[in-house]
């Protein structure tokens, strides 16, 4: 197994076919109509633009120019009548065609990609309309041998097709691999634990294939997942947060009868989804921990309700915008009533859940006293009578949430937005007196620390709660966040502490890089909606006084790196500029200065230490000329 640096080297330089720099060479020779249709996805399954015979005369086949190569071309791309493309075929070798794009209706839903270095992997894409999945085979034998990017859902179809074909190999292209584990970085504890579930994934498919014995039209209907569970890297010293499915059920239709697949313990790895143990028959089990419940059980009872509640998720409003939202978790909760109502109460906590995340969703998009808004309330009273509930606390911190979000869409002015703040913070601080181990709690603590810093004097009270989740709930996937949030309020007069990577060079980056300068540090992400107007003025800043000793720094929260490169370049923003995995939430930089909201702005002055710590983009070229002088 290649390494995860070839992975991700094959990734980068693979990805587009538009940047692979073509040097002249000899015109390839012409495709037709009929050939260009010969080209058919050698992965099952893949639906593309396929016309009918009669048809295919209206079809044109454009050659693609080398613009480095005036007179010669890359490759053809395939046009139905309405001059959208249908295939797209791209040759950098002069050899053979090294892309072959599938659409359908003008967008691409499917590629693949054959490198001519006989040590690189073949790639196959499903994008638009297929998904997502993104599959690397090693032997170049047409079948997949590791996912680089699948979904949970996606996952559970290939499991499901690994029993029905009774594919070994299709299973092992999920596994979770010792490259995978060593990239996240894991304790060796809780690596030789996965690796000993991993070795038996191959009884547990055969033990599945006999139990259900699937026929060749069994159908995947839909999967039901519980909440993840995160533990953030640097709670275990790893090199990523450790984020894992305890298990998911799998619901299957053949032959008009119902079966139900689990999909086993499924581990996060970069954009990838692992199975650890496989397969198992049935509707649901123990999974690895002692006493737990493997996802939501559908029953016989509860399967056509089931089969509305997946129609309706795949109908969801896109884009997701009121009210439209409001109305379809408003259908939502009315059938995941309907699921509780039929199941034992052993059985109804996964799907409780659900509802009492749709009632919150539904209330919070109406006003006060809606009929979602007053089912919610009933629910959580309900819930917290029965003692030791964990689904009371759960119930009782959603109808927290969408109680302030009601109050927050009717605020009209100041002194509103100051109450209803008020009765947040208090709201807040009530649930973490009340439910001090709930599994909501530690949010609720972050929360509150955000909501008392944005108090003209609430820093200290903002300290005092972020204190309280690092120490208490340390391994919360905030934890280390509100540690950086502390040294953040703490700053100023203090030496500007913060390493990370260049995103054009992927070198680390060190404040001594800067010394003797003074430093605009900007935090930042392609979705903020001051970034236009920000990039302006820092430009203007760096034309006035870069030649007197002023350097920005930029960093990215964008999780994704070709974002932030794309931001950069359409916005020309100036500076070095940082970026590292994991977005606002997760990133390793913003949790070194407990970052929230963006943009921030840091100001440091020559000697290294922060003058500022609260930026402003407006007031920054007065601050600059002083500290330059």
């Amino acid at each position: 197994m290649a390494s995860s640096r070839f992975t991700m080297r094959v990734l980068a330089a693979l990805t587009l076919w538009a940047g692979f720099g073509l040097s002249a060479r000899a015109q390839l020779p012409a495709l037709s109509v009929d050939k260009a249709f010969e080209a058919k996805p050698r992965q099952p399954g893949v639906m593309v633009a396929t016309p009918s015979p009669d048809q295919i005369g209206k079809y044109r086949v454009d050659a693609i120019p080398n613009t480095k190569a005036p007179g010669s071309n890359i490759g053809y791309v395939l046009r139905d009548p309405e001059n959208k493309p249908v295939r797209q075929f791209i040759s950098y070798d002069n050899k053979q065609f090294n892309i072959v794009a599938f659409y359908a209706n003008g967008q691409e839903v499917y590629r693949e990609v054959y490198p001519p270095a006989p040590n690189e992997p073949y790639q196959f894409r499903w994008l638009g309309q297929n998904g997502g999945k993104w599959g690397l085979d090693r032997d170049r034998d047409g079948k997949i041998d590791e996912w680089v990017v699948i979904s949970p859902e996606e996952v559970s179809q290939e499991l499901l097709q690994a029993v029905i074909t009774r594919d070994s190999k299709r299973l092992d292209a999920l596994l979770a691999t010792r490259e995978n584990l060593e990239a996240l970085g894991l304790s060796p504890a809780e690596t030789a634990r996965i690796k000993e579930k991993t070795a038996g994934a191959g009884k547990r498919l055969s033990d599945a294939v006999a139990a259900l014995n699937l026929s060749p039209e069994a159908k995947w209907i839909h999967l039901e997942l519980g909440v993840p569970q995160t533990t953030p890297a640097d709670a275990f010293g790893g090199r990523a947060d450790h984020v894992v499915h305890k298990n998911g059920t799998i619901l299957i239709e053949d032959k008009g009868k119902t079966h139900f697949l689990q999909t086993g313990e499924l581990l996060m790895v970069g954009g990838a989804w692992k199975v650890i143990e496989g397969p198992a028959a049935g509707p649901g089990g123990p999974t690895s921990g002692p006493g737990e419940v493997a996802g939501p059980v559908i029953t016989k009872d509860t399967e056509d309700l089931v089969k509305q509640l997946d129609t309706l998720d795949k109908n969801a409003p896109n884009p997701p915008v009121q009210p439209a939202l409001g109305e379809y978790y408003g259908k939502r909760a009315a059938i995941l009533e309907q699921i509780v109502q039929k199941l034992p109460p052993e059985k109804q906590a996964d799907w409780v859940r659900m509802l009492v995340d749709s009632l919150a969703a539904a209330a919070e998009s109406g006003k006060a006293d809606n009929p979602a808004h007053q089912r919610l309330k009933q629910l959580k009273e309900s819930l917290v009578k029965v003692p030791q509930n964990p689904l009371g606390a759960y119930a009782a911190f959603r109808l927290l949430a969408a109680d302030h979000g009601i109050a927050s869409a009717a605020v009209t002015g100041g002194k509103d937005f100051e109450t209803v703040q008020e009765k947040w913070r208090v709201g807040l601080e009530e649930f973490v007196k009340t439910y001090p181990t709930a599994e909501d709690t530690g949010d609720a603590v972050f929360r509150l620390a955000i909501a008392n810093e944005a108090l003209k004097d609430g820093e200290p009270k903002a300290k005092e709660w972020y204190a309280h989740l690092a120490k208490t709930y340390p391994q919360h996937p905030s934890a280390a966040k509100a540690a950086g949030a502390i040294k953040r309020l703490d700053s100023e007069g203090k030496p500007f502490d913060l390493q990370g990577t260049i995103l054009a060079t992927g070198q680390t980056f060190t404040p001594g890089q800067v010394a003797g300068k003074v430093v605009v540090v900007y935090y930042w992400a392609s979705w903020s909606t001051l970034l236009g107007e920000d990039a302006k003025k820092l430009k203007d800043l760096v034309s006035t006084y870069g030649p007197k000793g002023l350097e920005v720094v930029t960093i990215c929260l964008d999780d994704d790196p070709k974002l932030a490169a794309q931001s950069i370049a359409a916005l020309q923003l100036p500076g070095t500029h940082l970026h590292m995995k994991g977005g606002q939430d997760g990133s390793p930089l913003a949790s070194a200065y407990g970052i929230n909201v963006v943009p921030h702005i840091f100001v440091v002055a020559k000697d290294g230490k922060v003058v500022n710590k609260n930026g402003q983009i407006n007031l920054l070229a007065d601050e600059v000329k002083k500290l330059v002088q």
